[in-house]
C-alpha cells in the first residue's frame, strides 16, 4: 500500500523494547484529486490533529471487514503536516512537551487484543513509545510533543492498512482556503487544487494567524516599523529572535509560558543538573541577561501531582454528577456561580477533606451526602461547617487558589519573589505527594475528572448570557489553570531559574507598556520596581474567535453566512466567538439558522459554544466524550454509504490480516526525536 511499510511477520509485539525502526516518508505530493468523483463517494476530514485522526480512526474501525457499494475515497487533509498537525508536527523541537503522561494517552479507540493492531484495537501511546525506543522511561514521562506527533501518524498509517477493498485514503498537505457547494456536493479549494467530497469534517485546531493590532501610540511606522503591537505571539516554532544579553519579558504565564522559557534556555543549549527543588540551571551564555514574565494573578500554573492513579481510572463524583446538573438545567439557563460552581467547589472539597480527616470521621461526612436536595444553595457552607464539627477546619475555594495574591500589595520586588518564591515550593511539596495523597493535588485532580460535567452545564447555551460571558473571560481560564498544570520537574525548573537570577516575575495585574525602543514591565502592586525590556513574548493562548480569524477557511464561511458565532439566548450582543453548531454530531449552523447535515465542526473552533476543547487526546478504557464524538460523526458520515461484508457496525475486532506491524515515517528533516 501506497506510503506505508508492512513487515510480516517481525516480533511479538508484546514483548519489551524494540529497535526503532523507519521507512522513508512518501516522496511527491499526492495525486491531484478529481473534481468529479462519478458513482463513487467521498469523506474529507480537514485538520488531521488529534481530533482528525480520531475521526479517521473510527471511520477505519467502522469500516473493518465491510465493503462499500461504489468506491470510497477518504481525503486526510493538513496545512502543516498530514497526520500530526499544526501543534504536533514531528520536527519541532524535542524540549517542548506534552501536558500529559504517556500512559494516559491513547488514539484507539480500543485496547490492542491478539490480533493485529487495526482501528479499533491498537497500541496507546505509552505502549508504542516502549516499543520504537530501548530508552523509554516510562508510562509516567512527559513525552515531546514531536514523539506525540509520530505516534499520530502512525496511527494514521495503521487506519490507512487496513482499509477494506475500494476504499482509500489520499493524504493532502495544504491549506483549505473555502468550501463551496456544487451540484449537490462540496468543493474543497486546497492551493490551486479543487478536492470534491460528499461530506466533510472540519477539525482545523487554533486560529491560524493573529489579527493585526494597529501602531503603538505615539510612534508612527517610518520611526518604528517592527514594533506594531505590545507583544508579538509566541509561535512554538523553536525559532526565537532574541539575541544574548538582551531583557525579554513574557506576558502569561500558562502552559506556553514554559515553553517560551524552555526556548530561551535549553533550546539555547543551557540545562539543568540534579533533581527536584535542588535542580540548578547551568548556562550557555547564549540565553538573554534576563526573562521578565508576568500576567494578572502573578501565580504561574500549578503544578499537577505525580502519579498515583491507573491510566484508565474513572472518577465517580458524590455530588457533582451528570444527573444533579441534568436536573438543575431542565429549570432553565444557569448561573453558574450561582447554581454550578457550589456543587463544583463542594466535589473538590470531598476530595480534600478524604486525606484531611481521620477515616472514621469521613465516614461520618460521607454518610450526610445522601441528605442534601440536588439544587441546595448552602450545601457547601453545611459541608464546610460538617467538616469543621469533625475535626477539619481547613476548605478550599478555587478563587483564592487562582489568585492568592489578589487584595495585596507588597514594598517591594524582594518582599513578592520570596512569597512566590516559598508558594511555588509549598505546591511542588504537593505535588510530590502525589494525586492521590495529596490532598490539594487529589481535589485539583477532581476538576480534571468533572470536565465533562462541567461541559454538561455549559455547553450549547446551558447558562444566561452573562453567566456565559462571566464563564469565558473568568470561570472557565480558571478551571483550565487550576487542572492542566506542568509536570513537577518544570516548576523546579522556573524556581531553579528565579533562584540564578535568570527569570524574574512581575506582581499581580503585570503590565508591559511601551518605552523608547523597547517596552518597561512592572506591578502597579509592587513598589519601586521596574525593568526595561527589549522585547515582549505573548505566551497567551489567543481564545478562537469566528469574527475576527483572519483564517481564509473562516473568514469565507463567515463571509458566505455558512457559519456564524454561537449567540447566548438573551443577549444577541453577546456573541461567544465559538462557530455555532447543533448538539452530536454538531453541524454547523449557518446565519439564517439553516443547518449543514453533511458538514460537521470539531474541536477547538467551537471553543465557547463547547468548552475546554483544547484536550486533543482519548483516554485508555471506557469511551469519554473524546471518542464519542469522533464516532458519531464518523457514524453519520458514513450514513448513505452502502456497506456489505460482515455486519460489525460497531467496528467490533474481525481477527488478524497479513499486517503484524507498521511504523510511522520518519521527521521531516531525518532527525531522531530521541
Amino acid at each position: 500500500m501506497p506510503g506505508v511499510s508492512v513487515r510480516s511477520p517481525v516480533y511479538d509485539r508484546h514483548l519489551g523494547p524494540a529497535p526503532f525502526m523507519t521507512r522513508p516518508a512518501p516522496s511527491g505530493s499526492p495525486a491531484p484529486a478529481p473534481t468529479d468523483l462519478g458513482n463513487g463517494y467521498a469523506v474529507a476530514v480537514v485538520g488531521t490533529g488529534p481530533r482528525g485522526i480520531s475521526i479517521l480512526e473510527r471511520l477505519g474501525a467502522r469500516l473493518l471487514g465491510k465493503r462499500p457499494a461504489r468506491p470510497l475515497t477518504i481525503y486526510a487533509i493538513d496545512a502543516d503536516e498530514v497526520g500530526s498537525g499544526r501543534v504536533w508536527r514531528s520536527g519541532q523541537p524535542r524540549w517542548l512537551s506534552m501536558n500529559n503522561r504517556c500512559g494516559e494517552v491513547t488514539m484507539f479507540s480500543g485496547p490492542a487484543d491478539d490480533g493485529a493492531w487495526r482501528p479499533g484495537a491498537g497500541p496507546t501511546f505509552a505502549q508504542w513509545w516502549q516499543r520504537v525506543d530501548a530508552r523509554f522511561p516510562g508510562p509516567d514521562a512527559y513525552a515531546p510533543r514531536s514523539l506525540y506527533g509520530r505516534y499520530l501518524r502512525f496511527v494514521l498509517d495503521v487506519v490507512e492498512t487496513n482499509l477494506p477493498p475500494d476504499v482509500r485514503l489520499v493524504r493532502v498537505p495544504g491549506l483549505v482556503s473555502g468550501i463551496e457547494e456544487r451540484a449537490g456536493r462540496f468543493e474543497l479549494r486546497v492551493g490551486d487544487r479543487l478536492i470534491a467530497c460528499d461530506q466533510v469534517a472540519v477539525c482545523s485546531g487554533h486560529p491560524r494567524e493573529q489579527p493585526e493590532r494597529p501602531a503603538l501610540a505615539g510612534r508612527t511606522p517610518p520611526e518604528r516599523p517592527q514594533r506594531r503591537a505590545p507583544s508579538r505571539a509566541f509561535d512554538g516554532t523553536g525559532r526565537l529572535g532574541v539575541l544574548p544579553g538582551s531583557v525579554i519579558g513574557v506576558r502569561g504565564l500558562g502552559l506556553t509560558f514554559h515553553d517560551v522559557v524552555a526556548m530561551l534556555t535549553v533550546g539555547r543549549g543551557g540545562r539543568f543538573v540534579g533533581h527536584g527543588r535542588d535542580c540548578v540551571y547551568v548556562p550557555s551564555g547564549d540565553e538573554p541577561d534576563l526573562i521578565v514574565a508576568g500576567s494578572r494573578s502573578a501565580l504561574p500554573i500549578p503544578t499537577r501531582g505525580a502519579a498515583q492513579r491507573p491510566f484508565d481510572f474513572r472518577f465517580a463524583p458524590r455530588l457533582f454528577t451528570s444527573e444533579r446538573i441534568a436536573r438543575l438545567r431542565a429549570a432553565g439557563p444557569l448561573d453558574f456561580r450561582a447554581d454550578v460552581m457550589p456543587w463544583l467547589e463542594a466535589e473538590v472539597n470531598i476530595a480534600f477533606w478524604k486525606r484531611r480527616l481521620a477515616p472514621d470521621s469521613f465516614a461520618a461526612l460521607e454518610g450526610q451526602l445522601a441528605s442534601f436536595p440536588y439544587d441546595d444553595p448552602e450545601v457547601l457552607p453545611r459541608l464546610r461547617q460538617a467538616a469543621s464539627d469533625l475535626g477539619c477546619d481547613e476548605a478550599l475555594a478555587l478563587e483564592d487558589l487562582a489568585h492568592p495574591f489578589r487584595g495585596r500589595d507588597f514594598a517591594g520586588q524582594g518582599e513578592f519573589r520570596g512569597e512566590l518564591g516559598r508558594l511555588l515550593a509549598s505546591d511542588v511539596d504537593e505535588a510530590m505527594r502525589g494525586e492521590v495523597d495529596g490532598a490539594l493535588k487529589a481535589a485539583m485532580e477532581v476538576i480534571r475528572d468533572v470536565r465533562p460535567t462541567v461541559r454538561a452545564a455549559v455547553d450549547f447555551g446551558g447558562l444566561t448570557a452573562a453567566s456565559h460571558k462571566d464563564f469565558v473571560e473568568c470561570v472557565g481560564p480558571m478551571l483550565a489553570f487550576l487542572s492542566t498544570g506542568p509536570s513537577a520537574v518544570r516548576s523546579c525548573q522556573l524556581i531553579a531559574l528565579m533562584r540564578c537570577g535568570l527569570l524574574e516575575v512581575l506582581g499581580p495585574q503585570a503590565r508591559f507598556t511601551a518605552h523608547d525602543d523597547g517596552f518597561v514591565g512592572h506591578s502597579p502592586l509592587v513598589a519601586d520596581y521596574s525593568v526595561f525590556c527589549s522585547d515582549v513574548v505573548d505566551a497567551r493562548i489567543r481564545q478562537p474567535d469566528i469574527d475576527k480569524d483572519a483564517g481564509p477557511l473562516v473568514k469565507k464561511q463567515r463571509d458566505a453566512g455558512a457559519w456564524r458565532p454561537h449567540v447566548c439566548a438573551g443577549d444577541p450582543a453577546f456573541r461567544t466567538g465559538g462557530i455555532d453548531v447543533t448538539t452530536a454530531p454538531y453541524h454547523p449552523i449557518a446565519a439564517d439558522g439553516s443547518v449543514e447535515r453533511r458538514m460537521y465542526v470539531l474541536g477547538i473552533p467551537t471553543e465557547s459554544t463547547r468548552w475546554f476543547m483544547q484536550v486533543g487526546i482519548g483516554r485508555p478504557g471506557p469511551w469519554g466524550e473524546f471518542f464519542r464524538d469522533a464516532d458519531t460523526i464518523a457514524r453519520a458520515a458514513l450514513g448513505e454509504v452502502e456497506l456489505t461484508g460482515l455486519p460489525a457496525e460497531d467496528g467490533a475486532p474481525l481477527g488478524a490480516r497479513d499486517m503484524d506491524y507498521c511504523f510511522g515515517p520518519q521527521d521531516p528533516d531525518g532527525a531522531s526525536p530521541f
